[in-house]
């Protein structure tokens, strides 16, 4: 069980997603469907919440990545490790299924609701012929994550204080 600061870090990496994917899913729609009743409308409303719901998921797996090392200061092994223990159970379905398994409908209804975070985004400006794999989501994931390792973010009233505090110990 994990405890602590891989704990939060998890905690954090499973809620944050979810609470994307049930606006994607369910509260988006349903407000588009309320107003905006022409179905041409909707359509392009929707293509254009997908768009955004994407750029989101990706600042996102960059934020897991800058507060992994940043506000827990995990490790990269155990980033790492936090990572995979939270996306494997999500890719396993796909490589169960392309070998021919059986698979559970919800585990493959989570899988496929967490590719399409941001998988489905990008689809839209993919040709047909190519199919988007969700190994290639995972790993795409997981580079915005080590990439985020390298962002730090400080609240601009922190960088003045800073800025004050020089020019007062310079006098």
């Amino acid at each position: 069980m994990m405890s602590g600061k891989s704990g939060a870090l998890a905690l954090e990496m499973v809620f944050v997603p979810v609470i994307i994917m049930m606006l994607k899913e369910w509260v988006y729609p349903f407000f588009i469907w309320k107003w905006f009743p022409v179905a041409d409308t909707a359509s392009t409303v929707l293509e254009w919440v997908l768009i955004v719901v994407t750029v989101i998921g990706c600042f996102a797996y960059i934020g897991f990545g800058s507060s992994a090392r940043h506000i827990y200061k995990l490790s990269l092994p155990s980033s790492i490790g936090i990572y995979l223990v939270i996306h494997l159970p999500l890719v396993l379905p796909v490589i169960l299924m392309e070998a021919g398994w059986s698979v559970p409908s919800l585990w493959k209804d989570l899988s496929l609701l967490w590719w399409g975070l941001i998988g489905d985004g990008i689809r839209l400006f993919t040709p047909d012929r190519w199919v988007f794999h969700p190994l290639t989501l995972c790993f795409l994931t997981a580079l915005l994550f080590l990439c985020g390792r390298n962002v730090y973010v400080e609240e601009e009233e922190s960088i003045k204080s800073l800025q004050q505090s020089k020019v007062v110990s310079n006098r």
